[in-house]
């Protein structure tokens, strides 16, 4: 069993020893680098010292929901440039994996807008909805008429799911050669400092049991997303990347599912329960990002 080291608490030898294990550095986004609106202090000139150290600086997020401008001004506020240029995100995995399938007929997105609009950029026919159900549950037949013409159903962080649209996405499911897609598998999500609110990936579980269907993970954390994440960086040796994140179900699994090293910041977990996991746990664990930039 792995015994994570805080970052902050190894002797020169050793933290010279923890820099030269990695030529590549991949990083969460939320709740690592800002929380809410606000940046975390010292986390964007982490970054331009691991550059400084001759590393290069990726970043993998499951949130596919922020547009292109959100996450730019994002990256700004932190003082990271090009980090938008250099980010990884559920939408662009889901796209591309459809792409490399010669993928033609519709897709039925249980999604984000954002998510929509990544797929209808690349030229895909996207269906969603409805929006809202009937009140008396014998009229949610009318969600149960299949559509020949969809071939994919994808899940990716939908914050306005609801019973028909489960009702749907289980049916499409159930016919031969239909595609099923992941994006987010967030189970909880980070609302403010120390606040761990329901996500999305608690529904995309139910069409799972339901359907009996395992879909294409292509968001943390799945192998094929940190192998996606891997090819657009040019990154060919999992080995020499350290991922960092502040979620052990998600960040740590998809950095031990691609053999990444890893690196847990306390930002929404205590010391006490990264330890107390039964069978995850980080190479490194840090209070933030800024707390390592004096021993760079």
């Amino acid at each position: 069993m792995i015994i994570p080291s805080n970052v902050t608490e190894l002797g020169p030898s050793e933290f010279k020893k923890f820099l030269s294990s990695f030529d590549h550095v991949f990083s969460d986004c939320d709740g690592v680098i800002w929380m809410g609106g606000h940046p975390l202090p010292g986390a964007g000139e982490f970054f331009k010292r691991m550059k400084q150290h001759g590393k290069t600086v990726h970043f993998v997020s499951n949130n596919s929901l922020r547009t292109k401008h959100n996450y730019e001004e994002k990256f700004k506020a932190s003082g990271i440039e090009n980090g938008f240029d250099n980010l990884t995100v559920p939408s662009t995995a889901i796209a591309e994996y459809l792409k490399s399938v010669n993928f033609t007929r519709k897709v039925y997105c249980v999604t984000c807008p954002e998510t929509i609009k990544v797929l209808e950029s690349k030229g895909f026919v996207c269906v969603h909805g409805p929006d809202l159900g009937a009140d008396f549950y014998q009229d949610y037949l009318r969600y149960l008429d299949d559509d020949p013409a969809v071939g994919a159903v994808v899940f990716d962080s939908d914050f306005q799911i609801n019973l028909p649209k489960i009702y749907k996405a289980i049916l499409y499911l159930q016919r031969p050669g239909m595609l099923f897609l992941n994006g987010a598998t967030d189970k909880y999500v980070s609302l403010k400092p120390g606040c761990l609110a329901l996500g999305t990936g608690a529904f995309t579980d139910i069409a799972v049991e339901e359907s009996n269907r395992i879909p294409v993970q292509l968001g943390k954390p799945g192998k094929a997303f940190g192998e996606f994440a891997m090819k657009r960086a040019g990154v060919k040796d999992p080995s020499r990347v350290l991922f960092i994140g502040d979620m052990i179900e998600q960040d740590v699994s998809l950095g031990r599912n691609t053999g990444f090293k890893t690196m847990l910041v306390l930002s929404n977990n205590t010391k006490e329960n990264m330890l107390a996991h039964k069978t995850i746990k980080p190479d490194y664990y840090a209070k933030s990002l800024g707390s390592i930039v004096p021993f760079l």
